[in-house]
């Protein structure tokens, strides 16, 4: 990427931003998971799907910006240097949150795979009785 165009810090995901994205995500795996006596739950398993699609594709751009952050060269050497430092500084907590996110897409994504094979096992169950 050392011809993309420098990612200013003041464009970048604010950690406000990336964690509401975690808990739309969180959220909308609860909204997947079966609810006690509930008879039909596809339209809300729908809706549910479609806004952890939505949170997941808006943290891969998060991501993707992150991953371009370049220091854009302005001022005296001091005050780039000063730049530099602040912007990697803002890079390791958002790395730390991109593993946090990570981690939790990948374990919401396990979570969904059981239940799927739960709810394909207890059809086959059924349909074999």
């Amino acid at each position: 990427m050392a011809g993309a165009a420098p990612v200013s810090a003041a464009a970048l995901p604010r950690q406000e931003d990336v964690l509401g994205l975690l808990d739309t995500i969180d959220q909308s795996v609860a909204n997947m998971l079966p609810q006690p006596n509930e008879t039909s739950a596809e339209g809300r398993v729908q809706d549910a799907s479609r806004s952890f699609a939505g949170a997941v594709k808006q943290l891969e751009s998060f991501l993707l910006q992150l991953q371009q952050v370049r220091p854009a060269p302005h001022g005296p050497l001091a005050a780039q240097e000063q730049e530099v430092a602040d912007l990697q500084s803002e890079l390791e907590e958002k790395e730390r949150l991109i593993a946090h996110a990570r981690a939790q897409i990948s374990h919401w994504q396990d979570t969904i795979g059981q239940q799927e094979q739960l709810q394909e096992n207890t059809l086959f169950a059924g349909l074999g009785s």
